[in-house]
């Protein structure tokens, strides 16, 4: 049987146009990207070349331009950062720098693998039109928005698909208070109007920004056809259409529900959700006591090929409030700023390093707990436009009813359900990896041993049975020493290869060997202060204070120290006394 053939039209980003060739030719079985037609760099929208550049200093949180000024400051600072860091870590050799995929590199990987490409400032033009019956395709696939004629999409004999978008758009910043409507449009051969095989609403949402909703109604946009190819491959235009609202219905709208309002009630646009922890002076200061001693450090393990692994836990990627998420636009410069200085592997290959005995360059792995269902769009979207690896750990019991996290609803925070199940299944096809977080968010510090092994080891269970694979890694929930009693670190050393904590801390590699219990540090916003954290200096500075406290204390006359111990004893009584006496003053 002949493969089918598909011609690719895109007026977006190349990053995006090779991603999604990749995709049909690796998910579709008979379906085979033969050529690729992309728009001239210079005719992109301008969200479009900010995003294949990563140049994003541009834009503000609200999607607008910062001035030149402001403009200028930010990258003089960004510049000084990222020098500062490349010092921090030993000046290692292996510098990814700044990511950026061009028209030219799409060319470049085009030549690689033997596809045509045809580059054109008009894609309706007659030399596109030409190329097209020269490659024979049997179906054409449109991302973007290009101003096609119908007579050119309803040439092959599978027809065409393209999604078709309303709201949203760079020029009219208001247009995100009412979301994006994104539509499957069928145009079949001869037809000059096209049918929907279905749609798709992206609701408002507070954080949203144009960088934002760009990428996410991207990567919606992108499930939507490659889902209408494989219909189209197997079937008539109704089928297909049965198929796609089939799959918005089962595996996205468990998230997209989750973002509607009330009627008549709209999201209130906020600009920004998350501060630094501490102020510059401080941040400063730390800076001045710790990079000297991390420079010398990370200069001796770098001689020695001994980096350790750094593994960050995140909870969720989310555009609406709550207090460990944050928004799509915060992530996306978090994850520019990790892959110009870290090698950002996946959690397999972070185990496989840590034995290996040898790591040559900074290496970082990200892993998100509890299975929000928010990052099923938003994380999703972010990693794969930057190619990040991530691994999710998940409580199995929320996702089978469906509810809300205790600890969410503790804290009176409400809204947030998990990932459904077929959500864990397609991405986890998608090559993410799974882990046990217990089936209920138990806190593991109990010393009851029945309820421990159901919880740790039958987690592993429900996950195996749901992805037909081993689970291998287990994370403690809260994470720390006091949420690990000696019976659960038993029992989840007994069930997994790998245990996780919370509680910060490095993992050196060793020959041969690894450690099963791997620590893991806590994220921050701001890249100056997630990076003095993955370089151990507020736990030196911690350090520090506490051996001065210490000093001091041994200096400290004995009998000072005595009578400072017994006022403190001594100032409790006191109180109740006084309380005491003033009663019976005003007893009758």
């Amino acid at each position: 049987m002949r493969p089918i053939r598909i011609l690719l039209f895109s007026s977006t980003r190349p990053s995006r146009a090779w991603r999604m060739a990749e995709k049909i030719s690796s998910d579709v079985p008979g379906g085979d990207v033969c050529a690729i037609v992309q728009q001239t760099w210079r005719q992109l929208p301008g969200m479009q070349r900010l995003i294949g550049t990563g140049d994003l200093d541009a834009v503000d949180g609200r999607g607008g331009l910062r001035s030149q000024a402001g403009l200028w400051i930010r990258k003089v600072w960004k510049e000084l950062l990222n020098w500062g860091v490349w010092c921090a870590h030993g000046c290692p050799r292996n510098v990814h720098g700044e990511t950026m995929f061009t028209d030219k590199e799409l060319a470049a990987r085009c030549y690689q693998s033997g596809r045509p490409l045809l580059q054109v400032d008009d894609l309706d033009g007659w030399n596109t039109a030409e190329f097209a019956c020269q490659q024979r395709a049997d179906l054409i696939v449109v991302l973007g928005q290009p101003s096609l004629s119908g007579e050119l999409l309803a040439v092959p004999p599978l027809g065409s698909v393209r999604i078709n978008v309303r709201g949203g758009t760079d020029s009219d910043n208001t247009t995100l208070q009412d979301g994006i409507e994104l539509n499957v449009e069928y145009f079949g051969r001869g037809a000059g109007i096209g049918c929907s095989l279905g749609s798709v609403s992206l609701p408002s949402q507070p954080y949203d920004g144009l960088l934002g909703i760009t990428l996410k109604s991207d990567l919606i946009a992108d499930d939507l056809l490659l889902l209408a190819v494989k219909s189209l491959e197997n079937g008539s235009p109704a089928r297909a259409s049965k198929e796609i609202r089939k799959w918005i219905q089962s595996t996205l709208s468990p998230s997209l529900d989750q973002f509607i309002l009330p009627p008549g009630q709209s999201p209130a646009r906020r600009t920004t959700s998350h501060q630094r922890c501490r102020s510059i002076a401080k941040l400063f200061a730390h800076s001045l006591l710790g990079i000297p001693l991390m420079m010398c450090r990370n200069w001796y393990r770098r001689l020695r090929g001994r980096y350790p692994v750094l593994i960050l836990t995140h909870h969720l990627v989310s555009d609406r409030p709550h207090s460990m998420g944050i928004p799509t636009e915060h992530f996306w410069r978090q994850m520019r700023f990790l892959h110009r200085h870290y090698r950002i592997a996946s959690l397999s290959e972070a185990i496989g390093l840590l034995r290996s005995g040898r790591v040559t360059e900074p290496t970082v792995a990200l892993t998100f707990d509890d299975g929000y269902g928010d990052n099923f769009i938003t994380l999703r979207a972010v990693a794969e436009e930057t190619g990040t690896a991530i691994a999710i750990f998940v409580a199995t019991q929320p996702i089978d009813a469906h509810q809300e996290f205790d600890h969410d609803l503790a804290a009176g925070t409400r809204g947030f359900f998990p990932l459904s199940w077929n959500q864990v299944q397609a991405w986890s096809s998608r090559g993410v990896e799974f882990g046990s977080h217990t089936r209920t968010h138990f806190d593991c510090g109990s010393s009851d041993r029945a309820r421990l092994e159901t919880e740790i080891a039958g987690s592993g269970r429900d996950l195996e049975v749901r992805l037909g694979r081993r689970c291998n890694c287990f994370a403690f929930p809260f994470g720390q020493a006091e949420n690990m009693s000696p019976e659960a670190i038993e029992i989840a050393a007994s069930t997994y290869q790998s245990l996780f904590s919370s509680y910060g801390g490095e993992n050196l590699p060793c020959d041969g060997h690894v450690k099963p219990h791997l620590l893991r540090k806590g994220f921050y916003f701001d890249p100056w202060e997630l990076e003095l954290e993955m370089q151990s200096v507020f736990s030196l500075a911690q350090n520090i204070k506490e051996k001065f406290k210490q000093a001091l204390d041994r200096l400290r006359p004995k009998g000072l120290n005595a009578q400072r111990h017994a006022d403190n004893m001594d100032i409790r009584p006191r109180r109740h006394d006084i309380a005491g006496r003033v009663a019976e003053r005003n007893l009758p």
